[in-house]
Protein backbone atom coordinates (compact mmCIF):
# COMPACT_ATOMS: atom_id res chain seq x y z
CA UNK A 1 0.00 0.00 0.00
CA UNK A 2 1.10 3.65 -0.66
CA UNK A 3 1.99 6.24 1.49
CA UNK A 4 -0.49 8.22 0.24
CA UNK A 5 -3.35 5.53 0.12
CA UNK A 6 -1.99 4.89 3.77
CA UNK A 7 -2.70 8.36 4.82
CA UNK A 8 -6.21 8.24 3.17
CA UNK A 9 -7.51 5.50 5.14
CA UNK A 10 -5.86 6.32 8.65
CA UNK A 11 -7.62 9.98 7.73
CA UNK A 12 -10.76 8.55 7.53
CA UNK A 13 -10.26 5.70 10.51
CA UNK A 14 -9.34 9.09 12.52
CA UNK A 15 -12.37 11.09 11.36
CA UNK A 16 -14.28 8.55 11.71
CA UNK A 17 -12.99 7.47 15.45
CA UNK A 18 -13.51 11.93 15.95
CA UNK A 19 -16.68 11.22 14.84
CA UNK A 20 -17.32 8.49 17.46
CA UNK A 21 -15.67 10.66 19.91
CA UNK A 22 -17.62 14.10 19.68
CA UNK A 23 -20.88 12.42 19.56
CA UNK A 24 -19.83 10.55 22.07
CA UNK A 25 -18.53 12.66 25.01
CA UNK A 26 -21.40 15.01 24.19
CA UNK A 27 -23.86 12.46 24.87
CA UNK A 28 -22.31 11.61 28.34
CA UNK A 29 -21.83 15.27 28.99
CA UNK A 30 -25.17 16.01 28.82
CA UNK A 31 -26.46 12.68 30.80
CA UNK A 32 -24.01 13.29 33.48
CA UNK A 33 -25.35 16.95 33.51
CA UNK A 34 -29.04 15.81 33.63
CA UNK A 35 -28.34 12.97 36.11
CA UNK A 36 -26.82 15.21 38.89
CA UNK A 37 -29.75 17.50 38.50
CA UNK A 38 -28.91 20.24 36.25
CA UNK A 39 -32.05 21.62 34.30
CA UNK A 40 -30.60 21.11 30.81
CA UNK A 41 -32.93 21.75 27.55
CA UNK A 42 -32.96 19.23 25.36
CA UNK A 43 -33.30 21.10 22.13
CA UNK A 44 -30.14 23.22 22.97
CA UNK A 45 -27.73 20.42 24.03
CA UNK A 46 -29.20 18.72 21.08
CA UNK A 47 -27.93 21.48 18.66
CA UNK A 48 -24.88 21.74 20.16
CA UNK A 49 -23.84 18.26 19.50
CA UNK A 50 -24.88 18.26 15.97
CA UNK A 51 -23.55 20.95 15.77
CA UNK A 52 -20.20 20.08 17.32
CA UNK A 53 -20.57 16.33 15.30
CA UNK A 54 -21.52 18.65 11.76
CA UNK A 55 -18.18 20.55 11.93
CA UNK A 56 -16.34 17.37 12.76
CA UNK A 57 -17.90 15.16 9.82
CA UNK A 58 -17.08 18.56 7.25
CA UNK A 59 -13.54 19.00 8.68
CA UNK A 60 -12.96 15.37 8.24
CA UNK A 61 -14.09 15.48 4.88
CA UNK A 62 -12.15 18.53 3.80
CA UNK A 63 -8.70 17.16 5.05
CA UNK A 64 -9.20 13.37 3.31
CA UNK A 65 -10.25 15.36 0.07
CA UNK A 66 -7.19 17.20 0.68
CA UNK A 67 -5.31 13.87 1.04
CA UNK A 68 -7.58 11.82 -2.18
CA UNK A 69 -6.43 14.94 -4.06
CA UNK A 70 -2.74 14.45 -3.83
CA UNK A 71 -3.04 11.05 -4.25
CA UNK A 72 -4.51 10.96 -7.58
CA UNK A 73 -2.13 11.39 -10.79
CA UNK A 74 -2.60 14.74 -12.81
CA UNK A 75 -5.05 13.36 -15.31
CA UNK A 76 -7.06 12.36 -12.33
CA UNK A 77 -6.68 16.00 -10.60
CA UNK A 78 -7.32 17.79 -14.08
CA UNK A 79 -10.51 15.83 -14.92
CA UNK A 80 -11.88 16.79 -11.42
CA UNK A 81 -11.21 20.43 -11.31
CA UNK A 82 -12.77 20.62 -14.85
CA UNK A 83 -15.89 18.58 -13.41
CA UNK A 84 -16.38 21.12 -10.46
CA UNK A 85 -16.01 24.08 -12.23
CA UNK A 86 -17.69 23.46 -15.47
CA UNK A 87 -20.67 20.99 -13.90
CA UNK A 88 -20.70 22.94 -10.74
CA UNK A 89 -20.82 25.90 -12.00
CA UNK A 90 -23.31 25.07 -14.54
CA UNK A 91 -25.59 23.40 -12.29
CA UNK A 92 -25.03 26.04 -9.86
CA UNK A 93 -26.09 28.45 -12.89
CA UNK A 94 -29.80 26.12 -13.16
CA UNK A 95 -30.38 26.78 -9.40
CA UNK A 96 -29.37 30.34 -10.13
CA UNK A 97 -32.50 30.77 -12.89
CA UNK A 98 -34.82 28.77 -10.94
CA UNK A 99 -33.78 31.26 -7.96
CA UNK A 100 -34.71 34.47 -9.77
CA UNK A 101 -37.94 32.70 -11.68
CA UNK A 102 -38.75 32.80 -7.95
CA UNK A 103 -38.74 36.52 -7.70
CA UNK A 104 -41.67 36.65 -10.12
CA UNK A 105 -44.89 37.86 -9.34
CA UNK A 106 -47.15 34.58 -9.10
CA UNK A 107 -44.33 32.55 -7.80
CA UNK A 108 -45.59 32.24 -4.20
CA UNK A 109 -49.17 30.13 -6.24
CA UNK A 110 -46.59 27.39 -7.24
CA UNK A 111 -46.96 24.66 -4.50
CA UNK A 112 -44.39 22.16 -3.09
CA UNK A 113 -44.36 19.09 -1.64
CA UNK A 114 -42.67 19.66 1.97
CA UNK A 115 -39.54 17.43 1.28
CA UNK A 116 -37.71 17.56 4.75
CA UNK A 117 -40.42 15.57 7.09
CA UNK A 118 -43.49 17.22 6.05
CA UNK A 119 -41.87 20.92 7.49
CA UNK A 120 -43.15 23.94 5.98
CA UNK A 121 -40.76 26.28 8.32
CA UNK A 122 -38.66 28.85 6.55
CA UNK A 123 -35.40 26.65 7.62
CA UNK A 124 -36.83 23.91 5.76
CA UNK A 125 -36.95 25.30 2.76
CA UNK A 126 -33.95 26.88 2.78
CA UNK A 127 -32.30 22.98 3.61
CA UNK A 128 -34.70 21.71 0.44
CA UNK A 129 -33.27 24.11 -1.83
CA UNK A 130 -29.64 24.25 -0.92
CA UNK A 131 -30.13 19.95 -1.27
CA UNK A 132 -31.87 21.08 -4.71
CA UNK A 133 -28.74 23.04 -5.36
CA UNK A 134 -26.20 20.57 -4.68
CA UNK A 135 -27.87 17.89 -6.86
CA UNK A 136 -27.98 20.20 -9.68
CA UNK A 137 -24.41 20.63 -9.37
CA UNK A 138 -23.45 17.36 -8.84
CA UNK A 139 -25.44 16.44 -11.86
CA UNK A 140 -23.30 18.93 -13.58
CA UNK A 141 -20.24 17.31 -12.71
CA UNK A 142 -20.81 13.64 -12.96
CA UNK A 143 -21.93 14.98 -16.60
CA UNK A 144 -18.61 16.44 -17.15
CA UNK A 145 -16.58 14.68 -15.21
CA UNK A 146 -17.59 11.68 -17.95
CA UNK A 147 -17.82 14.39 -20.96
CA UNK A 148 -13.68 15.07 -19.76
CA UNK A 149 -13.25 11.26 -19.86
CA UNK A 150 -14.33 10.07 -22.90
CA UNK A 151 -12.97 12.91 -25.04
CA UNK A 152 -9.44 11.60 -23.95
CA UNK A 153 -9.66 8.03 -24.88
Amino acid sequence: MTTAKRNILLGGLGAVVGLLAVSFLGGIVVGYLEASGVRIDLRASAFWIILLVAIAVMAGSLVIGALWMRSIDEAAREAHKAAWFWGGSGGMAAGGVLMILSALPGAETIALTPWLMGRTDPAAWMATGAFALMTLMLIGYGVVWAWWWLTRR
